[in-house]
């Protein structure tokens, strides 16, 4: 069994989070590991609403990226606000849409701030779904410019990262599915502009990372982490990258 342990932690208060790059002696090179620990749901929130409604990502395009995104992020934005609103259920728990984004945007966060990326917005600002499962979340670039591509999952009652190639219950088998429809490919078009020419020409070069990121709910997460590093060979698809990325996102309601 993999011997896993934290090792720096980074405490954001603003975030009511704490992130922590999570380490192990026998884990491959290109795996890394942070765990995103939630205790404070309506600062996340509020934080969340302000990256949100941040546009200033939108002014650093070109004339013709800006007309073909502002309209877009603007609209999507409003309806993201309205899900900020709402972080709970009846019965105290995280509501699921609220949830998703929380782990999408918290994993985006954790990165950064673990292991210096460069946040993208994410992709239901540039990219609508219109169909459900449409492709990844969202996005990081990190500090050797390679877009790194995100599947996030959301659960109020499992640790939704595994699944067969495909299917929609867990990350990896998500994130596997996605790779293999060459997803990460059809978002090159905007990721040009996005992510800078540098990290979009690596991407050219098929020089990609994954972000397989989750919702922990579990006693010891350490244990999910560690069955997230043994099932992660089996995914074919995923060898692929260059990079692959864990991040597992809980909430404490007893830490509020």
């Amino acid at each position: 069994m993999t011997n896993l342990s934290y090792g720096t932690v980074f405490k954001e208060e603003t975030w009511g989070a704490t992130f922590s790059e999570i380490k192990s002696i026998t884990q491959k090179e290109n795996i890394f590991i942070c765990h995103v620990e939630i205790a404070d749901l309506e600062k996340i929130a509020l934080e969340l609403s302000t990256t949100i409604m941040n546009n200033a990502w939108i002014f650093d395009l070109d004339l013709r990226s800006r007309r073909a995104y502002q309209t877009t992020a603007e609209k999507t934005a409003e309806a993201l606000i309205k899900v900020f609103e709402t972080t709970t259920t009846e019965d105290d728990k995280v509501a699921s849409e609220f949830g998703e984004l929380m782990v999408s945007m918290g994993s985006s966060k954790a990165l950064q701030v673990v292991f210096g990326h460069r946040c993208l917005p994410i992709a239901e600002l540039w990219k609508p779904k219109l169909a459900q499962n449409e492709g990844f979340d969202f996005h990081t670039v990190c500090t050797n410019e390679i877009i790194n591509f995100g599947e996030a999952k959301f659960s109020g009652s499992s640790s939704p990262y595994g699944g067969n190639t495909g299917e929609s219950s867990g990350a990896g088998g998500q994130a596997d599915g996605f790779i293999h429809a060459k997803k990460h490919l059809m978002d090159g078009v905007h990721l040009g502009s996005l992510a800078g020419e540098k990290a979009a020409e690596n991407l050219d070069k098929d020089l990609f990372g994954v972000i397989l990121a989750f919702s922990i709910n579990a006693v010891n997460p350490m244990l999910v982490f560690q069955n997230v590093l043994s099932n992660s060979n089996a995914y074919e698809n995923l060898k692929l990258a260059e990079n692959i990325y864990i991040v597992g996102v809980s909430y404490d309601s007893k830490a509020n």
